[in-house]
């Protein structure tokens, strides 16, 4: 892979739609949610793992701490998450599912086709997944930082 700017500006522009395509498991909007894509992530990344920090939850993201809280303020007004302080360190927050969170996330479609995606990480060398991974992470930063 080259290290010119346009070219690699220009590969990544032809490949995401390929990847969207591809891998987007729901082309609609959810019905009869205000969601997006962002917040519904947050929903199903805390069914998966659990309470989590807001660091914890932009550093799994790639977004910053501050587009994390923002997200999950919206989520906390809809009543799908809550805060919780931890026993030990008052000073550490944990954001965690309420019941009607939990529901969200169970019935609300995955944004990619899991099993689709699976099989295709599945082909790729533990190295390569691994750089698919950080280079995500780095452009959705990236990206991030353009918006604020």
């Amino acid at each position: 892979m080259t290290n010119d700017l346009d070219g690699i500006t220009a590969d990544v522009a032809r490949l995401y739609p390929a990847v969207y395509h591809r891998f987007h498991g729901s082309k609609q909007r959810l019905p009869g949610t205000d969601l997006t894509s962002r917040m519904l992530w947050i929903l199903q990344h805390l069914a998966s793992v659990g309470p989590s920090t807001l660091g914890e939850l932009a550093d799994a993201s790639g977004a910053k701490k501050s587009t994390a809280s923002e997200l999950v303020d919206r989520l906390e007004a809809k009543g799908y998450v809550g805060r919780m302080r931890d026993d030990r360190d008052a000073r550490r927050v944990f954001v965690g599912l309420t019941v009607q969170g939990e529901r969200r996330a169970k019935r609300a479609p995955s944004v990619l086709a899991d099993d689709a995606l699976r099989a295709a990480l599945a082909r790729m060398t533990a190295d390569e997944r691994d750089a698919l991974v950080r280079g995500l992470r780095a452009l959705v930063r990236a990206g991030e930082e353009l918006s604020e």
